[in-house]
């Protein structure tokens, strides 16, 4: 599946632009492509509706303002008139004071009572405007694209732990400005796994009291340990170990970095005692082979994996002014090699990747620029306009590339054989 980690160089020469120069990453791009577009159509159709709330609370907050303009002017014209009746330093006299009075009092109550109604219509109109309103809806529309795909570039980041009341698991995937977040399911890793099932004969050697109290180095044997706990970062893997599956046994943590490999002891409650001591030399590469079978056993916890939430630039998109930003980022990203794909595309109208598969033969993998159009139509403008900058809008091209002609085979010539070639196309 397309959202595992990315792999080596070696593996550009699977993937081919149309053309057949080597594409750049090891994923059907297609599906990519056409789940993103899917999934951010979806997130604008909620923006698209914001942006009109935000229309309708601005349209009503000027209506407002003009409406207790008015007021304001109703009430100096009402003082005016009464104010010969109810002088502002003296108790109104007569029956004609103690009307003009009433009426300037049931003016004023009328009149702050407006203004109040007026101001909570629009409190709430801009309240139903607010960016929260539709994060959750971007964030559900945006699900099954990082649920199944990744932005290209992404680093991934990954940890496993089975210490709690229930096993956990969780990753991160970032992309330039945008990190997605989420849970993985455990299974099956559920339970802590024996070191000797991963890597047997894993020996290291820790400093240890002897009768005397003088400490010297022992060797230890980690064949019956458990791997309680493992993450990997950009930088550094983390593995966690307990003398045995007890959940109150002591243990020990490794932790290795391109610059060297560190221990600490582990109390039975899951305390660090004391600060990490460098590894021996000689202990990292048993130590490293343990972490990299640990990642090799647990990596693919990725692939089941369901989106928690998202940032961009660090804050979440429930904190974002303008939810927007995150699928049109999304989409910037994609461009690039978006636009190099309809470039070295030999059809017309289509996107084209091929996928060498082996013996001979190639697979071709396509998608009709009219079907990827068709999803975002229904889009105002303004979100239609970064899809077509992708250059994946319907209009029938000629194709980038001209190609020579070839002059006629020889009749005495046996017809040359051609690839065995498969097409497929590729449809949401």
């Amino acid at each position: 599946m397309s959202g595992g980690v990315a792999g080596s160089a070696m593996i550009a020469a699977m993937y081919r632009y149309g053309d057949g120069t080597p594409f750049p990453l090891d994923e059907n791009f297609i599906e990519t492509l056409t789940s993103a577009v899917e999934s951010c159509t979806n997130a604008f159709d909620p923006i698209a509706q914001l942006d009109d709330r935000r229309e309708r609370a601005k349209d009503a907050r000027r209506e407002g303002e003009r409406e207790g303009a008015k007021l304001e002017d109703l009430e100096r014209a009402l003082t005016g008139t009464l104010s010969p009746h109810v002088p502002a330093d003296k108790k109104p006299t007569g029956v004609t004071g103690t009307v003009a009075q009433k009426i300037a009092a049931a003016a004023k109550a009328a009149i702050v009572e407006a203004k109040r109604q007026i101001e909570t219509r629009i409190q709430a109109l801009e309240a139903q405007a607010g960016p929260k309103t539709v994060s959750d809806q971007v964030l559900k529309a945006l699900n099954p694209f990082f649920d199944e795909h990744q932005l290209p570039k992404s680093v991934w980041i990954m940890s496993w732990d089975v210490r709690g009341k229930e096993p956990g698991a969780d990753a991160v995937a970032t992309a330039g400005r945008i990190s997605a977040m989420f849970t993985l399911a455990p299974d099956p890793y559920r339970q802590p796994i024996k070191v000797d099932s991963l890597s047997p004969g894993v020996v290291v050697h820790m400093m240890k009291k002897g009768v005397f109290g003088k400490a010297k180095p022992a060797p230890i044997d980690l064949g019956n340990y458990v791997v309680v706990a493992f993450e990997r970062s950009t930088n550094e893997q983390v593995i966690t170990l307990r003398e045995s599956s007890n959940k109150i046994a002591a243990g020990l943590r490794f932790a290795i970095a391109a610059d060297g490999a560190t221990w600490t002891s582990i109390s039975a409650a899951g305390d660090a005692e004391g600060d990490a001591n460098p590894l021996d030399s000689e202990d990292i590469a048993p130590i490293k082979q343990l972490c990299e079978r640990a990642n090799s056993t647990l990596k693919d916890l990725i692939n089941r994996r369901t989106l928690v939430d998202i940032t961009l630039g660090g804050k979440s998109i429930s904190d974002l002014d303008e939810p927007r930003i995150v699928p049109l980022e999304i989409l910037s990203q994609l461009t690039p090699l978006a636009r190099t794909i309809r470039e070295r595309s030999r059809v017309s109208g289509e996107l084209v990747l091929k996928r060498d598969i082996g013996d001979g033969r190639r697979e071709e993998l396509f998608v009709p620029r009219a079907t990827l159009s068709h999803q975002f139509a229904r889009l105002p403008d303004d979100y239609r306009k970064p899809f077509e900058d992708m250059g994946i809008s319907g209009e029938e091209t000629q194709p980038s590339i001209s190609l020579p002609v070839r002059p006629p085979a020889r009749p005495s010539s046996p017809p040359p054989t051609p690839h065995d070639e498969k097409t497929v196309e590729v449809k949401k």
